[in-house]
């Protein structure tokens, strides 16, 4: 097998195949986000996010990701999406998560669904958001990460859009890949009742202006 790193990845549309390492992909991006909304029933999430990563619509669809393969299987994964998408998929992915969800989930996520979005400001109307860049633990720190970014910013620019916005959790080591590659940190928000429910800490908004 050849040694897994930026030369060795070709990007590609991601397909709706290996669920399961897309979900714990996205799970890496956000983990404690995630715990807090799936009450941390880690299986549950797996289950749920590798059904909608199948799915040809919503927000945690492969239809809005490029994958990084190595050797024909996922080793990263990019996943946004221009601002006038947000809402309807967002909203097309929640819909399905509540359908997939056990009795006891459903019974938690109304205690939690309301104080998670204030995580997250507003994204402008012409503006990409990133919603999930994740490499597979044994591709971190060898380029793949970045070479999923700038395909970003090409992608972005394309679809005319004048930056790219993504949040990411303040303690993530990721904050500091996004400002070596031109992000700049424009707010950190707090919500109070989940950070002492689930620990969850606070976020912050990263913006590259593309134009």
């Amino acid at each position: 097998m050849t040694v897994m790193n930026a030369d060795t990845i070709a990007l590609a549309e991601a397909g709706p195949g290996e669920p399961d390492v897309a979900a714990r992909l996205i799970y890496d991006t956000g983990s404690y986000v995630f715990d807090c909304l799936y009450n941390r029933d880690f299986a549950a999430f797996l289950k749920i996010t590798g059904a909608l990563w199948q799915r040809d619509t919503g927000a945690f669809s492969h239809v809005h990701a490029k994958a990084a393969l190595h050797d024909g299987r996922l080793a990263g994964i990019a996943l946004g999406f221009p601002q006038s998408l947000y809402e309807q998929e967002f909203g097309t992915a929640m819909m399905a998560m509540a359908e997939m969800a056990s009795p006891e989930l459903l019974a938690h996520l109304p205690s939690v669904a309301s104080h998670v979005p204030w995580l997250f400001p507003e994204v402008p109307d012409d503006a990409w958001y990133l919603l999930f860049l994740s490499a597979h633990p044994e591709a971190r720190g060898r380029g793949i990460g970045e070479k999923l970014l700038l395909d970003c910013f090409e992608r972005a620019r394309k679809a005319g859009c004048a930056s790219l916005h993504l949040d990411v959790a303040s303690v993530n080591p990721a904050v500091r890949f996004y400002e070596r590659m031109g992000l700049e940190r424009i707010a950190e928000t707090a919500v109070p009742k989940i950070a002492a429910s689930h620990g969850v800490p606070s976020h912050i908004r990263m913006v590259k202006h593309l134009v």
